[in-house]
């Protein structure tokens, strides 16, 4: 997305020309000799990161290893005030001049510089195009009142918050420009009232003030987490959130990508569940650094090399298609691009797409958008008191991934990307997507549908038998396993047809069937486990 910032022409020179010292990516060719081992994740990841690899049977290997301190400090004797880092990608972001630089490029653990120059790209003279900058974000329109029903029923989500699912527990990391007044807002009272913001960080400034600089940030997270009586509600507005400053508003350079990186990284270690982020690149301030359609491959950019690691991370990334739709680039950004992004299109309030969501394929043809929610006149919160609108992709993604973070609730054992595989299953045009909204508009009651179904076939199990099934109040219920009846205290759960956990206790078969009148009529799943083998099976009360 290009800088569309209007400013007077000395200011813009002002901004464009006060980067000071280059700023350079530098990759390194190892980790040898680090203080850090897979074996003790705890000294880098916290309880809840590795937790959530666990949960997705995911191993922490050596990308999760932090870049080597001895290669650091070897960097700062050269000369080089160190950024940040990237352990997944082994780099630093370093500020030095150019005389420096060929001292460090020289150093044997240094594998190469991202691009050969300033990560940022070459400066450009004060004759340049960037005297035309307006806005990156587009503009918002205030509105006395607003209505995110429609937004909100064209996804299901409405049911979903009625069966309790509301992003509770989960947490969510959202990128963007900024979260101007965000902290002063009534659509978020609840979030800092209740201790919901977990971290806040700028990458672009180096500190923990998130709450200026542009309303954009404001207006995605209201999408997820917003209460606004009777104008807006988001599709997770009980979910915690960690928000991440990337955006650079003054400019638009590949060190956006870096500090996107850096975030991703931070997110994981913290143990968010979803990425959301309305960002996208291709196009820079200057022509030469600018993104060709084939490096939108999924795999080249740093921006779509981060999202995927996250990805197989356990953490769920929802992303902006774009809104090139109108001009003439015409694809998709990047990291939408990435193989394991949930890339997200717009449509309007009646299903349709709009003109300006980017299209896919990637570069490598593979079918992007995945799935289109509604970004035409989107109700956002930007300032106090009411509610407003605003238009793009950067609005379609947060109410996907505040869907999604609900889901997560209520499927707690799915994996990432299971619950990314059923959303796109779920959704509209599963059976004919083209590459505009991609597989259509998730659906919410088709996503309980397959998981549904999903857990009965995960479920099923020829050694495990449940007797009588049904069952009454009145009958003793008996459970065999490879033809042994259950007697001694086992691991018993019991879940509900939502996926919702019943009860999870240590108990004889005596005391389970003791519980067993407290269930309402219905189907429910129950799981065993007996060693470290897990039993399931499903069976209905009457």
């Amino acid at each position: 997305m290009r800088s569309l910032f209007f400013f007077c022409f000395f200011n813009l020179l002002c901004s464009y020309f006060s980067f000071g010292q280059n700023r350079y990516f530098v990759y390194l060719k190892d980790k040898s000799n680090s203080v850090f081992s897979i074996n003790t994740p705890e000294k880098f990841l916290s309880k809840r990161s590795i937790d959530r690899r666990k949960n997705q049977n995911i191993a922490v290997n050596s990308l999760d290893i932090p870049v080597n301190l001895n290669y650091i400090n070897q960097l700062k004797t050269a000369g080089a005030k160190i950024v940040g880092t990237s352990k997944w990608l082994n780099a630093v972001l370093i500020e030095t001049n150019p005389e420096i630089l060929g001292k460090i490029s020289k150093l044997d653990f240094v594998k190469n510089i991202d691009g050969n120059q300033d990560i940022r790209g070459a400066k450009q003279s004060a004759t340049s195009e960037m005297t035309n900058k307006s806005d990156k974000f587009g503009s918002y329109e205030e509105f006395n009142y607003g209505n995110s029903l429609n937004q909100i029923q064209q996804l299901g989500v409405d049911e979903m918050h009625k069966n309790g699912f509301t992003g509770k527990g989960i947490w969510v990391a959202v990128f963007d420009a900024g979260f101007e007044k965000a902290n002063t807002m009534d659509a978020f009272k609840h979030l800092f009232s209740g201790k919901k913001i977990l971290k806040t960080y700028d990458f672009v400034s180096n500190d923990t003030t998130v709450f200026e600089s542009h309303w954009h940030g404001t207006a995605a997270m209201s999408c997820i987490g917003a209460k606004l009586n009777a104008q807006l509600v988001g599709t997770a507005p009980d979910a915690d959130f960690a928000l991440y400053k990337t955006e650079d508003i003054a400019s638009e350079t590949r060190i956006e990508e870096v500090y996107w990186l850096f975030a991703a990284e931070n997110a994981d270690s913290l143990g968010v569940d979803v990425i959301n982020s309305s960002l996208g690149y291709y196009s820079f301030d200057n022509p030469s650094t600018d993104y060709k359609f084939e490096d939108l491959n999924g795999d080249k950019t740093i921006s779509a090399r981060a999202a995927d690691y996250a990805a197989a991370r356990g953490i769920i990334v929802v992303n902006s298609a774009g809104n090139e739709g109108n001009n003439s680039w015409n694809h998709i950004v990047t990291p939408a691009d990435a193989d394991s992004v949930i890339s997200v299109g717009a449509v309007d309030a009646i299903g349709n797409t709009v003109g300006f969501s980017s299209p896919g394929p990637n570069a490598k043809n593979t079918l992007k958008p995945e799935v289109s929610a509604r970004g035409s006149q989107t109700t956002v919160a930007i300032s106090n008191p009411n509610a407003s609108f605003s238009s793009g992709t950067s609005f379609s993604s947060p109410l996907i991934a505040g869907m999604v973070a609900s889901l997560k609730q209520q499927f707690p054992q799915y994996s990432a990307m299971k619950i990314r595989e059923l959303l796109i299953k779920s959704a509209s045009k599963y059976e004919t997507p083209d590459n505009k909204i991609g597989y259509g508009i998730p659906s919410y009651k088709r996503f309980v549908e397959l998981a549904q179904n999903v857990l009965a076939i995960e479920n099923y199990s020829e050694e495990t038998v449940v007797f009588p099934n049904p069952i009454n109040d009145e009958q003793n219920i008996n459970i065999k396993i490879n033809g042994i009846e259950v007697s001694n205290n086992q691991q018993i759960e019991v879940f509900d047809l939502m996926g919702r956990s019943i009860f999870a206790k240590t108990i004889s078969m005596d005391e389970f069937r003791t519980n067993l009148p407290k269930l309402g009529t219905g189907t429910y799943n129950i799981k065993i486990q007996i060693a470290d083998k897990i039993h399931t099976k499903k069976f209905i009360k009457l």
